[in-house]
């Protein structure tokens, strides 16, 4: 799937995304025969490979790809692979960039063809209520109406338009339920994650400090969503 020009080349960055992804997914990929789906920079893939998962790295756009595994391109929402093929498909922070949400569904079924039978999705998405949306770091784009959002883009200086679309919870939730019967929402656990892993002095200790109630009540304004689907 095309970043549109959002991918993240930042190895660092994309390594610590890595293993919170392991982690999210229990770790141990060993053996896993696993798609990267969207894999920009190829990063996530390359950890993955070095995992001991038998990685394939995909996406319709190479511009941005310095990974050490052969790149399959990827032509519309059509995936060019054999029905029950993996046992993993790691699709992050991607599917808002894939297009509307028929073509969005249109993918998420590819996605279940392509699984093997218990086979398991990963998918991480940015909430369409953040207050400053990740790609272009606008107040509440992926809220505002698409012609208001073009707009704003365009008056910012930081593109054509507005390319992508994120999701709320309850649409995610909706959207993942029709392709598999199991849609668990991990974002608690990748909040937890994050707190332990990425955050440090007083950020942590105030985080820490907030009871998980808050937490749960907070849960469809997080910033993104992280789904772990499978029959």
């Amino acid at each position: 799937m095309s970043l549109n020009g959002h991918a993240v080349t930042d190895r660092t960055s994309r390594s610590i995304k890595a293993r919170k992804i392991e982690a999210l997914l229990g770790g141990n990929l060993a053996g896993l025969n696993l798609l990267d789906l969207g894999t920009g920079s190829g990063v996530l893939a390359d950890y993955f490979h070095e995992r001991g998962a038998h990685v394939v790295a995909a996406d319709r756009d190479a511009d941005f790809y310095c990974g050490s595994l052969p790149l399959t391109m990827i032509e519309g929402t059509t995936l060019p692979f054999d029905s029950h093929r993996f046992d993993l498909v790691v699709f992050n922070h991607v599917i808002e960039h894939v297009g509307d949400v028929e073509e969005q569904k249109a993918v998420l079924a590819e996605i279940r063809r392509i699984l093997k039978p218990g086979g398991r999705l990963y998918l991480a998405v940015p909430n369409k209520w953040a207050l400053i949306e990740p790609h272009f770091q606008l107040p509440l784009l992926g809220a505002l109406p698409r012609p208001i959002a073009n707009r704003l883009v365009r008056w910012s200086g930081k593109g054509q338009g507005y390319d992508c679309y994120p999701l709320s919870l309850s649409q995610l939730v909706a959207m993942l339920g029709k392709c598999f019967s199991v849609v668990e929402d991990r974002s608690p656990e990748a909040v937890a994650w994050l707190v332990d892993n990425e955050l440090h002095g007083l950020p942590r200790a105030g985080m820490q400090m907030v009871p998980s109630a808050i937490l749960e009540w907070l849960r469809p304004a997080y910033p993104s969503f992280v789904m772990l689907c499978h029959d």
